[in-house]
């Protein structure tokens, strides 16, 4: 799992201690993704320690246990892995209302998109922008049931295939990427997501035209030059003053994140990510913006 998904994951455990519905749906995704269930009650593994904690204060503010967590055996490649178990009646009774929740869930709306949320903290995955083989969020897991339960959730299409003995639901799609984004209440990690996939596609151009030109070109140099090449040829000159602005901040720090630029320049990080996107049309257009 990519540090940008692990990030995703942080900021939908971190909802949790807001106050609002579908905190039950969101267990319920949770449970039916990274959970197992038994005749004294359930346990939800996960790598992610914002989400162990966020399962806990679930429990508690949705029927009052007290779970237990606890590390368990390392995952793959090591990483550390938590359990938070629930026992007793108590918590027996608790699945069976998450099943009848789950049925709700399943009917859409604002539950169903509560759903989504915890499946994808507990089975989803998504690379990060820019990565060379493009963009590809997905939902991941053994029960060909809960895949496509997540499938039918998702406000965009997703083709779901068995790949290695388990099932999955993904879209290639940048807009489809951001868009389950948004609905998910992840504002920010689109408008990041957008920015980041920009510089990625222009670095990705660049690299084509430098491969050509010096295939025994560094790479640690290709990758510093490759957003000034992306940019460089634009004239400040025939550009309004907020895109001059921007262009000027971008040369001048190119490895500055979204964030950063929004703050040099005094601006949100909305208008900063609007003004790069405009930058890279417009270079990509001939170099000079069209006359107003």
């Amino acid at each position: 799992m990519s540090s940008f998904a692990s990030e995703l994951r942080r900021q939908l455990a971190a909802r949790v201690s807001e106050p609002g519905p579908g905190r039950r749906a969101e267990l319920a995704g949770l449970l039916d993704a990274a959970g197992t269930v038994d005749e004294t009650g359930a346990t939800i593994r996960t790598t992610s320690s914002p989400v162990a904690r966020s399962v806990v204060r679930l429990w508690r503010s949705e029927f009052g246990l007290e779970p237990r967590l606890t590390p368990s055996s390392p995952g793959s490649f090591g990483r550390q892995r938590y359990a938070v178990k629930v026992e007793g009646n108590r918590a027996v009774q608790a699945v069976e209302e998450l099943r009848v929740e789950r049925a709700r869930a399943a009917r859409g709306g604002a539950a169903g998109i509560s759903y989504l949320r915890g499946a994808f903290q507990g089975a989803g995955s998504l690379t990060g922008p820019g990565y060379r083989r493009g963009h590809h969020l997905e939902f991941v897991h053994e029960s060909e049931e809960f895949v496509r339960r997540v499938a039918s959730l998702s406000p965009v299409p997703l083709r779901v295939s068995r790949r290695r003995g388990r099932y999955v639901a993904y879209t290639k799609s940048a807009e489809g990427v951001t868009t389950i984004l948004a609905r998910m209440d992840l504002s920010d990690a689109v408008l990041e997501y957008e920015a980041r996939a920009i510089v990625g596609e222009a670095r990705a151009n660049a690299n084509r035209v430098t491969n050509f030109d010096a295939a025994n070109a560094s790479r640690t140099a290709v990758a510093a030059a490759l957003q000034g090449e992306a940019l460089e040829n634009l004239d400040p000159g025939s550009l309004p003053p907020a895109l001059r602005e921007m262009l000027e901040l971008r040369l001048e720090n190119p490895d500055a994140s979204l964030a950063e630029l929004a703050r040099l320049g005094g601006v949100s990080k909305s208008a900063a990510n609007h003004r790069l996107r405009r930058l890279v049309e417009i270079a990509g257009s001939g170099g000079r913006a069209p006359s107003s």
